[in-house]
């Protein structure tokens, strides 16, 4: 099976380095501009099926992607990492917000200001991915439109790391394309 994973185009809040969360964001021009240019890059991708966040600014990157090529579905599981007290904060660094913690440890099981765990993110994005193997045969095509925090879940769950290697090594940018076979 192939994932092909994106994170939604630009927001004023991306623009602003604030941190959005579970906050229902719009793209802007440039976010709708990297969508189109997504959209342009896979038009070549014969996937089967679209899942995405339900937030406006994952789900305005899909339908302007796949541009009535197939079926979108919109699940909760996708949703954002929720960053609690801190959405909607101008965000230089996690560890100054949060007492000096780094937020993107897989160790901790709790964090203060309802920030949700690394341990909360990576139970939702595998479930997400065991449904996906249980609903689509072995060589489907799936493309996945979400979030900066969700692309951390998925590149640890699904790539090659050693025992000392840092959770969120890989961030996806806005409309950035990154394929996972399954």
């Amino acid at each position: 099976m192939k994932l092909y994973l994106t994170r939604h185009g630009q927001t004023d809040w991306n623009l602003e380095m604030r941190a959005q969360g579970r906050c229902d964001q719009p793209l802007n021009d440039t976010g709708r501009n990297q969508a189109i240019a997504l959209r342009d890059k896979i038009a070549g991708l014969d996937f089967d099926i679209c899942y995405t966040s339900p937030l406006k600014r994952a789900s305005e990157t899909a339908k302007i992607a796949v541009n009535g090529r197939s079926e979108i579905i919109y699940h909760d599981s996708l949703i954002e990492r929720s960053f609690g007290d801190f959405e909607g904060k101008i965000i230089k660094s996690w560890s100054e917000l949060v007492d000096g913690v780094n937020i993107d440890d897989p160790e901790l099981t709790k964090i203060t200001g309802g920030v949700e765990t690394v341990q909360s993110v990576l139970a939702r994005t595998k479930t997400f991915l065991d449904e996906l193997k249980a609903k689509h045969p072995i060589d489907a095509k799936i493309l996945v439109v979400g979030h900066g925090g969700m692309s951390k879940a998925f590149d640890w769950l699904l790539s090659e790391h050693d025992p000392d290697a840092f959770y969120g090594k890989t961030h996806l940018g806005n409309c950035e394309l990154k394929m996972y076979e399954i």
